[in-house]
């Protein structure tokens, strides 16, 4: 049962929106959006109460166990500017499944779990450092997380024949500050990082990102990234009913395409 939950338990999808250097002189708003995808790996802690009771387990999850139990999820993310303000988004969404069946005391144990995680982020950068070698912007915003988990179990065999099910849901808003800085490297090409820290209903969320944008056309860029997000959140406490531990860290490498207007 506990190999099952540690394979069953979260979670996915991560978009890092690309970013490129823009100059302070341009009055208009520019535009950016575009989808993203790669891989994850995710290490930590996960508890929520089931139909035995409360469980807390190690969490440890390649990037090969991901895709194994992902059934469906989307990624979106983007910018605006007008050579001043920079504003930054993402949308994501993965629904992963898996199935287990084992035999206990002559009885057969039939789980089905269905897991569901979905986000966004928001922020407003202002800039407080803009030449031709780099551009650094403060940023502030609010970050959403919601968890949400089906959990269906069959007993069957001599003496017991039984079904249960139990769902739950949690779902978590912070605010977030942080930097972003963006240094040109040619006309075509730029080194991309943020940093950002999120405090609220979390215990804290702490990001860091680092990759490089190629501006191949006017209305197109490829961006590949370098993501570590650390994710510390707990609902309740155990042995309560609502009870819902999240403590993990999550190592992304993605690539995103950015269509530009």
């Amino acid at each position: 049962m506990e190999t099952f939950l540690k394979r069953s338990s979260t979670l996915g999808v991560v978009l890092v929106a690309a970013i490129t250097f823009s100059s302070a002189a341009n009055a208009d708003w520019n535009y950016g959006f575009g989808p993203g995808g790669g891989w994850t790996n995710i290490e930590g802690n996960q508890g929520f109460n089931t139909l035995v009771g409360p469980v807390k387990y190690d969490v440890s999850f390649s990037p090969d166990d991901l895709s194994d139990m992902a059934s469906s999820g989307y990624g979106l993310g983007g910018y605006a500017t007008d050579g001043k303000w920079l504003v930054q988004y993402s949308l994501s969404s993965i629904e992963l499944e898996d199935t287990d069946t084992a035999v206990v005391a002559a009885h057969t144990v039939n789980t089905k779990i269905n897991f569901t995680t979905s986000g966004g982020e928001v922020t407003v950068g202002y800039p407080i450092r803009m030449s031709s070698a780099v551009a650094t912007y403060l940023d502030a915003g609010l970050r959403y997380t919601k968890h949400e988990l089906d959990n269906l179990v069959t007993i069957s065999g001599p003496t017991v024949n039984t079904e249960g099910k139990s769902v739950f849901s949690n779902n978590w808003t912070d605010a977030i500050v942080g930097l972003t800085i963006n240094v040109p490297l040619s006309q075509q090409w730029s080194w991309n990082n943020r940093l950002n820290a999120g405090f609220g209903a979390s215990d804290g969320t702490y990001l860091a990102t680092t990759g490089v944008t190629w501006r191949f056309h006017k209305n197109w860029s490829a961006a590949l990234r370098a993501k570590y997000v650390n994710v510390q959140y707990e609902n309740g406490s155990q042995g309560q009913s609502d009870w819902y531990l999240y403590d993990a860290e999550e190592t992304t490498g993605s690539l995103a395409v950015l269509y530009y207007w």
